[in-house]
């Protein structure tokens, strides 16, 4: 974030971004805090650095003086902020189609931002754009609106035309918060029992404490449980039973709003996750008949 926060600084901040690294960086947790930071009103280039509340806490007045979230910051956390789109892959086939693009870009590019200083368009997974929506989207980065962002993600650059990374500023992520290849087994397998049991529709009183005891595994315990979930909606959308997929997809972007607090600003872990099961509790569960 430290490129990122030099660009803004200087007022150099490109038409577009190609955000890239393994599996498991942070790459779309930076691009909402891109998002933040250019749209917050309280630190303008900063972003609020407080989690989002918990339901049913403060008052969702204007600029906040407390200590929750700034209402743009907080908008774009909850993913509910007019100029910040997120295109993200749709189907069984998983990818991002002609009609995302049209009517979530092309359809709102041409217009001002309605509450902030800029629109910013972020892609999930930029290889998962089907060809058509590809070309569609290379039209718009050949000729870039003023006040607009597109932020693309990838874990393979590679694998995207050549013409739509010569467009972009590249900025390549590390692994960011999961746990590496060579982490201790032990560790590793507690943080997938963690993940798994966070995963699932009901929750052990003690889990947030169970979680945030051993001190750097909360970041990796999200990514864990969104990931059993991803896995989880993936397989129900290959058997066709979309609605089950729906609801492991919708809380799994639950657990993920947080992993920017966490890994990012520094929430408490505790609070945190018991936050977060008290917004999972107020989600459909994934088994729900």
């Amino acid at each position: 974030m430290a490129q990122l926060r030099r660009s803004i600084e200087r007022d150099r901040v490109p038409h577009a971004y190609l955000f890239s690294g393994p599996p498991g960086a942070p790459l779309v947790d930076a691009a909402i805090a891109l998002a933040m930071a250019l749209s917050c009103q309280r630190t303008p280039g900063e972003g609020c650095d407080a989690a989002p509340e918990a339901p049913g806490e403060g008052d969702g007045g204007g600029d906040r003086g407390d200590g929750g979230m700034c209402v743009a910051c907080g908008k774009i956390a909850s993913g509910i902020h007019p100029d910040v789109v997120t295109l993200v892959r749709e189907g069984a086939a998983q990818i991002v189609p002609i009609e995302s693009v049209r009517n979530q870009v092309i359809a709102r590019i041409g217009f001002p931002p309605h509450e902030g200083p800029i629109r910013v368009f972020i892609v999930e997974e930029a290889t998962a754009l089907a060809p058509p929506a590809a070309n569609a989207l290379l039209k718009t980065l050949e000729e870039p609106p003023g006040r607009a962002l597109f932020v693309l993600c990838t874990t393979a650059p590679d694998q995207l035309l050549p013409t739509i990374r010569s467009r972009c500023q590249r900025v390549r992520f590390a692994a960011g918060s999961a746990l590496p290849a060579d982490a201790d087994p032990g560790r590793a397998e507690r943080v997938a029992a963690l993940g798994a049991e966070l995963a699932g529709d009901v929750h052990d009183r003690s889990l947030s404490t169970r979680i945030a005891e051993a001190k750097g595994d909360t970041a990796p315990v999200l990514v864990a449980a969104a990931r059993a979930l991803h896995l989880r909606a993936h397989a129900a959308a290959r058997a066709g039973d979309l609605e089950v997929a729906r609801r492991a997809g919708s809380r799994a972007q639950a657990i993920l709003a947080w992993h920017i607090p966490v890994a990012i600003h520094n929430a408490n872990p505790q609070l945190a996750i018991d936050a977060l099961i008290a917004q999972l509790r107020e989600l459909p569960e994934v088994d729900a008949r």
